[in-house]
């Protein structure tokens, strides 16, 4: 019986996962994010799932009952030792249905945070500079991708750190935080253009004009009529882009349908045409299903 307790002991150390921090910052996921940067190249994150090691450890522990059973050992009958059932953290009915929390929220939110820093010139709460704008040439690309690889870093570690204090709140796996950093480096990378495509699909929309719903694209009327104009708009790019950085500072809102709309074409523009191509999947797959429907017909996902 003591053997069979050892063997148990180190068969539950062998299959421990790692802790979350340090599966993140394991080469698998630096070689992930400087393949976004490089080439729009996606690894496949499915590899990396775990399984639950519950349903294995419990067997051993049934054997060992087994065992005494067939020895005639009394069985034990002490309230105060009565094992205690282990509470699963996480969404019990999300748990029960084997389905993930979704992580499109959580990349919005990085997206969006981006976008903010931007318009501040990379200053955070804490005085430090971030330089996340790609369209600034004193700054090299890849320590845009870090700094943008650093925003998600930070917003995983939350989610983690949360998740510890709250037995709702699920920890991301490392499929799921891979795919987060993935995209918000991938849009980051690919903002300026990304915003290019945004404000043309809206400006071939007449209805967005005419109802005055620009914003719920989270552009602005003055960026879409200087796209169609130029400075004959009454504007010059210079004055476009400071009226669009006090916009994002001022409106969350804003940020957030810009950080959606930015999303959704990089996973429809990027994401889907490369996992197919190399048939792939990502964890949460690259469904578009964070945006109304009016939305996805003007921007051209699916």
């Amino acid at each position: 019986m003591i053997f069979i307790l050892l063997c148990h002991r180190n068969f539950r150390r062998q299959i421990s996962p790692l802790p979350p921090k340090i599966i993140l910052m394991s080469p698998p996921f630096a070689l992930f994010t400087i393949a976004v940067v490089l080439g729009s190249f996606l690894l496949p994150v499915d590899s990396f799932s775990t399984s639950s090691p519950i349903s294995i450890v419990s067997r051993p522990k049934s054997a060992l009952t087994r065992c005494k059973s067939t020895r005639g050992s009394p069985s034990i009958d002490n309230s105060d030792e009565t094992p205690k059932h282990n509470k699963k953290k996480g969404d019990s009915v999300r748990n029960a249905t084997g389905i993930r929390p979704s992580i499109h929220p959580t990349t919005i939110n990085c997206i969006a945070e981006a976008l903010l820093l931007r318009a501040k010139g990379g200053k955070r709460g804490d005085d430090t500079v971030i330089d996340i704008d790609i369209g600034k040439k004193d700054v090299q690309p890849l320590q845009i991708a870090m700094n943008a690889g650093t925003i998600a870093f930070d917003a995983i570690e939350q989610r983690n750190t949360a998740a510890a204090m709250d037995e709702t709140t699920d920890i991301f796996n490392p499929g799921e935080a891979q795919t987060i950093s993935g995209r918000v480096v991938g849009v980051v990378m690919r903002m300026r253009d990304l915003e290019q495509t945004l404000i043309e699909k809206v400006n071939e929309a007449n209805w967005v004009t005419k109802y005055g719903e620009e914003e719920s694209f989270g552009v602005l009327k003055g960026e879409c009529r200087f796209a169609k104009t130029g400075e004959e708009s009454g504007n010059t790019a210079e004055e476009v882009e400071k009226e669009l950085s006090e916009m994002l500072k001022l409106n969350p809102l804003l940020r957030m349908n810009r950080a959606e709309c930015l999303l959704a074409l990089f996973i429809a523009s990027v994401e889907q045409p490369t996992l197919e191509k190399i048939g792939q999947t990502v964890s949460g797959g690259s469904m578009i299903d964070f945006v109304d429907g009016d939305r996805i017909e003007v921007l051209g996902v699916a």
